[in-house]
């Protein structure tokens, strides 16, 4: 299990946070292999519980941003931008993957004729899954945590 004392200060700080909530999720932390910057940076890979996918959530910390992935096509990132005027993007991550989790956000990503073109949230407390267009020529894939919401339209 991952040392998380030998993590960076800001990664540490974002783990302490993170492992409260989800402490499942501890056996699934690791360094960052990925990361050439940063060593000690944090990447967390949880499995989909639905189907065990290895394309199931993951979540990385280096420099002073929150990546948090779905799959292979979707990312989000949390503090970014270097605003210092931007909030808390810890808690911002955190609200998100919550809201993920209990399925309240689920993604979306749109395809043509193989190519990705794009991936993003959908709110589900604001837009029904229903009123959701697609575009002639377009596969639209929405996935969710467990797999309730999970779908694929093609026009």
């Amino acid at each position: 299990m991952l040392d998380l004392d030998k993590l960076n200060a800001h990664s540490r700080l974002f783990a302490d946070m993170l492992f409260k909530r989800w402490p499942e999720w501890l056996r699934h932390a690791r360094f960052d292999p990925y990361e050439d910057f940063e060593k000690e940076a944090l990447l967390v890979e949880v499995p989909r519980p639905v189907d065990g996918s290895s394309h199931g959530l993951f979540i990385t910390t280096s420099e002073w941003e929150v990546s948090v992935g779905f799959g292979d096509s979707f990312h989000s990132r949390f503090g970014s931008s270097g605003d210092p005027d931007e909030g808390n993007f810890m808690e911002d991550a955190l609200r998100f993957l919550t809201d993920f989790v209990n399925e309240d956000v689920v993604i979306a990503t749109a395809s043509e004729e193989g190519e990705w073109l794009g991936g993003w949230k959908i709110d589900r407390r604001r837009q029904d899954l229903d009123d959701v267009d697609v575009e002639p020529g377009v596969r639209l894939r929405i996935r969710s945590w467990l797999g309730n919401f999970d779908r694929e339209d093609q026009a």
